[in-house]
């Protein structure tokens, strides 16, 4: 809600009214003066300037998400997953290459045989092979595309999560967005009732009813109010940076005012749903899958002893040999039995095991770290509405009691310390309603987002 608010006075009627009451002879009190606000101007007055992009719905910031290298990052991670297991399978699968050679021998030796006359080595020798081998039995490297898959489900669990963290930056940066353009606002409604308190305390000066120092506090309220217009055009800039860094653009990008916060909380709704059960949620199922991995470790670790019987077949033929057939063929069979590594089995187990327990401890504190987060995301919607509440009675009361402060200073009652104290006490409270409105759609969705399966 934008609270538009304006001095109303008429500064030069109604003062030169209480003067003339003053010298008047006649009993009879004047008729109430018509009370009007001062027209007043000011560069500072102007909106700021808008942002090259708006995002116009929930739908839209989704689109720029799926592109934005954040998203892009995880999908690539997934992928290489992928790729690291099919590298995996590629242990246990035979394998296939050929290679050509030619060979030219520039020195030779005739060597006369009989009828039959040698060249050593052959002048000029074209050779191809073609080779086949295969791990036929390798437990380690049949474990590893267990682990490779168990890679995969992590890295899938990880993207899903990292769907869920994006939302939820999406949202907040919009929220802060809104928020930040409504503060905005608010400060150049402040600024300009600041400089039409200026006015009055110069009206009351002009016909000495007022003192210099009305003017100096009325110019330093003017002043605090000018500060806090140029911090909250700061901070709305560094708001649409920041979604625009969210969604991937190199500009900045504002939120559409006049984005409907309820339909907007519905629409991340439809997006992310929520789970009943905290070990659904992704990073907490991640972290398990994790767990899961490094206990494989040590095991691996184990089969770093275990024998292995590779397979091989060679075929080949040769332009010129000196004894034997130009065409070969060879089948090898081999047996490796580890028997000392120096110990390299014996760190990597201990290593794993270490490995292990850290996976351990980490599930433990991330599980306890999203039950603490589920519960305060359910209580801050309580909470929030409560201080929305608490909110709208402080500003409703320092809009009253401004707007007595500003009718009695007209009539000559109250202090310009009154005037300036009620007007800085109203602009708070403006603005810590409007956060607190935003608060409260900000609790709505992190009770959804903490514990949600987001799909897009």
């Amino acid at each position: 809600m934008i609270f538009q608010r304006r001095v109303t006075l008429a500064a030069s009627a109604m003062l030169a009214c209480t003067f003339c009451a003053g010298r008047a002879a006649s009993a009879q009190a004047p008729a109430p003066p018509v009370v009007t606000a001062p027209a007043v101007s000011d560069p500072m007055l102007a909106p700021p300037p808008p942002a090259p992009a708006e995002l116009h719905s929930w739908d839209e910031a989704l689109g720029m998400l799926r592109r934005s290298p954040d998203f892009l990052t995880s999908v690539a991670a997934v992928e290489r997953a992928a790729a690291q297991r099919r590298i995996a399978l590629a242990a246990v699968l035979p394998v296939l290459y050929a290679q050509g050679s030619y060979v030219h021998n520039f020195n030779t030796v005739t060597v006369p045989f009989g009828t039959v006359t040698l060249v050593e080595p052959p002048a000029t020798v074209w050779q191809g092979y073609a080779i086949a081998q295969w791990n036929a039995i390798s437990p380690r490297a049949l474990y590893g595309v267990g682990t490779a898959d168990l890679a995969i489900d992590v890295a899938s669990l990880s993207l899903a999560d990292r769907r869920r963290v994006l939302a939820g930056s999406v949202v907040s940066s919009v929220l802060a967005t809104l928020a930040a353009a409504r503060v905005a606002e608010l400060d150049r409604v402040g600024l300009r009732s600041a400089l039409e308190r200026l006015v009055l305390t110069q009206t009351r000066l002009q016909f000495a009813k007022g003192t210099e120092l009305d003017v100096d506090r009325a110019q330093q309220d003017v002043a605090q109010a000018r500060a806090l217009l140029i911090d909250g055009d700061e901070r709305l800039r560094q708001a649409r940076e920041s979604l625009g860094q969210t969604l991937g653009s190199t500009t900045p990008v504002a939120a559409d005012a006049s984005l409907d916060l309820q339909g907007f909380d519905r629409a991340v709704s439809a997006t992310c749903h929520v789970n009943t059960d905290v070990e659904r949620r992704a990073d907490v199922a991640a972290a398990r899958e994790r767990v899961a991995i490094t206990e494989r470790q040590i095991e691996d670790a184990r089969l770093m002893f275990a024998p292995t019987l590779s397979l091989s077949s060679q075929g080949g033929y040769a332009s010129a040999v000196t004894l034997g057939p130009l065409w070969t063929w060879t089948l090898a069979a081999t047996i490796t039995v580890p028997v000392y590594d120096g110990g390299v089995r014996y760190g990597a187990m201990r290593d794993a095991r270490a490995s292990a327990e850290q996976a351990r401890d980490a599930l433990a504190s991330l599980r306890i770290a999203a039950l603490i987060e589920v519960a305060r995301a359910n209580r801050a919607i309580d909470v929030d509405t409560a201080r929305l509440e608490v909110s709208k009675q402080r500003r409703d009361l320092a809009a009253s009691v401004d707007a007595r402060v500003r009718e009695g200073y007209a009539r000559g009652i109250g202090t310009s310390l009154d005037l300036v104290t009620s007007a800085q006490a109203l602009r708070q409270a403006d603005i810590e309603l409007v956060l607190a409105e935003f608060d409260l759609a900000q609790a709505h969705a992190d009770a959804v987002l903490v514990n949600a399966e987001c799909v897009y």
